[in-house]
């Protein structure tokens, strides 16, 4: 049986995944930032290492799906360490289109004026390049997923699947759904797409 953790488990994506590994020799321990004892939702603050090692005890993989921002490159240094520490190898850390300033060049400067530039680590865009940067640099198993724009649909889209880092991204907006289900395959699927970084958009 897989024993996974689930960080960030009231995001949206996250919610979606969970049901979708039911029936599956999957064991789920939910954490979040602000805990839902009704949802059995534990609270967790990735940003305490010693805590999060604790939390890692006979963990198998660890998601993540942390929506800390300003606190993206504190929160990956803190999970990195963490599990280094507990002896933790599988990740799966979401973050955004971007990270490499690989938008295509017609939306760039659009989304440079709202989300910041990747060599600016006091913007959104900045930070999630640098926690990004923080776990290529690590020795663990990670699979980086970067969502295009995000919509709310319940469909499930044929992906568009791009796995090189500065390739211009291509497609169209995703599905939070048809992103739920690709993290669902790789936690069953735990050696696909390792030190990889996946975008992932409408084809």
């Amino acid at each position: 049986m897989t024993k996974l953790l689930i960080l960030g488990a009231n995001g949206q994506i996250a919610k979606l995944v969970v049901p979708m590994l039911a029936n599956t020799l999957t064991e789920i321990k939910l954490t979040s930032l602000h805990g839902r004892p009704d949802k059995n939702i534990k609270s967790l603050d990735a940003t305490n290492e010693n805590t999060l090692a604790q939390a890692l005890k006979d963990i198998d993989i660890v998601y993540a799906n942390i929506g800390a921002e300003g606190r993206q490159k504190v929160v990956a240094n803190s999970v990195v360490n963490a599990m280094h520490t507990a002896g933790v190898k599988r990740l799966i850390w979401i973050a955004t289109i971007g990270v490499y300033d690989e938008l295509p060049d017609k939306t760039r400067d659009i989304w440079s004026n709202v989300l910041g530039t990747v060599n600016n680590e006091n913007t959104y865009i900045g930070d999630q390049a640098a926690a990004v940067a923080r776990i290529e640099a690590s020795q663990l198993d990670y699979t980086i997923i970067r969502p295009n724009e995000l919509l709310d649909d319940n469909v499930m889209q044929q992906l568009n699947i791009q796995t090189e880092r500065h390739e211009k991204i291509v497609g169209n907006p995703v599905t939070r759904t048809s992103v739920a289900e690709f993290i669902t395959k790789l936690i069953l699927n735990p050696t696909d797409y390792i030190k990889q970084s996946v975008a992932l958009s409408e084809k």
